[in-house]
């Protein structure tokens, strides 16, 4: 007679250790997987180590900084060399990049304007630098009154970034353009050589135009506005 009874108790514990079984199995998870994707956080923007210009801004820094002359004037040229190259060289990135024409116009201008300056400075190198172009003046000769302008240049650099590659480079040359500012008005402070006040003077010009023209391309494209490097 208790046969019966256990073979109901069987099934019912077969039952429920069905159930059990069910809701342990895959087919549960996909609730607790979209739950853990809604939470997921929203992309960061651009970082600053992720951006396409960190190689030729760390290259263009360090050059700057082991560009040394016999006197503010040779010192302020050699060190011109590298920061325009450091233009040059990021402008050839974002034309790879970008598809704005109003980038690639600013970038093509910088390519034109500052190969013409480097040209120019080298020449000036070669009468009046005693060695070639770029060469490093060693010992007690060397001496630097821009290291406050290039460590301030080389912080907003690094700090400019935007939420894509054609707002960084336009805030990374706002920043890029005023160092050549500041350290020009070192030189024309510094220096009583004609052919480096000339030079130094058309930068100032020169640079602070193009800065001019980088803000109005930000302030018409705000999405990215409020970022690390605003001008």
């Amino acid at each position: 007679m208790s046969t019966p009874t256990l073979t109901r108790l069987s099934l019912l514990a077969l039952g429920c250790s069905s159930v059990v079984i069910a809701a342990c199995s895959p087919a549960a998870e996909p609730a607790a997987q979209a739950s853990s994707e809604a939470s997921a956080p929203a992309q960061e923007p651009m970082a600053m180590a992720q951006t396409p210009f960190a190689a030729a801004e760390t290259k263009m820094h360090e050059a700057m900084m082991a560009a040394t002359g016999a006197d503010a004037g040779e010192t302020w040229a050699r060190k011109m060399i590298p920061h325009h190259q450091g233009a040059l060289d990021m402008s050839e990135i974002v034309l790879r990049d970008t598809q704005d024409a109003e980038i690639r116009r600013m970038a093509q201008k910088t390519l034109e304007m500052q190969t013409g300056d480097i040209a120019e400075l080298r020449r000036w190198l070669e009468t009046n630098g005693g060695a070639a172009a770029g060469a490093a003046a060693t010992g007690a000769e060397a001496e630097n009154p821009f290291m406050s302008a290039e460590a301030k240049m080389k912080d907003a650099m690094m700090a400019a970034v935007g939420a894509d590659t054609d707002e960084t480079w336009a805030r990374k040359m706002i920043a890029h353009h005023q160092g050549a500012l500041d350290m020009s008005q070192v030189v024309l402070r510094e220096s009583d050589d004609a052919d480096i006040r000339r030079m130094a003077q058309k930068t100032v010009e020169m640079q602070t135009a193009d800065i001019a023209e980088l803000r109005a391309w930000l302030d018409a494209h705000p999405a990215g506005a409020g970022r690390p490097g605003a001008g």
